[in-house]
């Protein structure tokens, strides 16, 4: 089952309060000033609900860190693990080479910087790796993909993880250029993925035709059009919800925006 989960980070106690009175505006995990768009704070340490300090409790995608600076050797090894097993039901298995791709470049998150052909050697083999599950993810889509069962969605995980960790040793290596092509490029993705699970969900000609005409926006305006829908009535929806596959995803665009933040920030 497809499913987000709160967590809770902490926050100095001022920048929670310019949070909530709409002073600074919360984009993944990056929290900036609404008027001059400046970035005032990065969430990254989590917090007990416990303990009285100040917090700030946000869903949050586990296949992402809250921000770039902050994703994780060991989160991304554990997304991995989850996904094996997800694939395994199915009887299918990433490839051996493709796992060792893989956990080297995960191995380097947090290491040292790495140099410009070392770097161009990683980033080769990642860009191979991603056009290969793209390219299942895609067939799937087309193939196989039906309301209820979309088999595409880990193969999108995938590319979504080889994104995010070529992103993060690109920043640490201080190549912010092609970190945010990574990024970039993997959220022009989703947001194809998203527009498309919402097709596949509709089952009435007037969600087919709702979902058709708001698939050619970009990407800010169709989003604006899903909270709309998902502004309606439980009981009595005007459109159909989008499916929970489609709603992860949004959310990861939201924290993949914050990335871009993130780096545009980088002096």
């Amino acid at each position: 089952m497809v499913s987000l989960n709160k967590l809770i980070f902490a926050v100095p106690p001022q920048i929670r309060q310019r949070l909530f009175s709409g002073e600074c505006q919360r984009v993944g995990g990056v929290l900036r000033d609404k008027s001059s768009g400046r970035i005032v704070y990065l969430l990254a340490d989590e917090l007990n609900e416990e303990k009285n300090l100040s917090s700030v409790s946000v869903t949050i995608p586990e296949i992402l860190g809250s921000t770039l600076r902050y994703l994780t050797a060991g989160r991304v090894r554990y997304q991995i693990d989850l996904l094996e097993k997800e694939l395994d039901i199915s009887n299918i298995q990433i490839k051996p080479g493709d796992l060792s791709a893989i956990n080297e470049a995960t191995g380097l998150i947090g290491m040292n910087v790495l140099n410009t052909e070392e770097l161009q050697r990683l980033t080769g083999n990642m860009s191979s790796l991603y056009d290969r599950y793209h390219g299942i993810f895609t067939k799937y889509l087309k193939d196989l993909d039906r309301p209820g069962d979309y088999q595409s969605f880990p193969f999108i995980k995938i590319i979504i993880l080889l994104s995010a960790v070529t992103a993060r040793l690109c920043m640490q290596s201080g190549d912010r250029a092609r970190a945010g092509e990574w990024v970039s490029r993997v959220y022009s993705d989703i947001v194809g993925a998203i527009k498309a699970y919402c097709l596949i969900n509709s089952r009435t000609d007037k969600d087919m035709t709702h979902f058709t005409r708001i698939s050619g926006y970009p990407a800010a305006e169709f989003f604006e059009e899903l909270r709309e829908v998902l502004a309606s009535p439980a009981t009595k929806p005007k459109y159909k919800f989008p499916p929970m596959e489609a709603v992860y995803l949004w959310n990861c665009t939201e924290y993949l925006k914050g990335y871009q933040l993130e780096l545009e920030s980088i002096s």
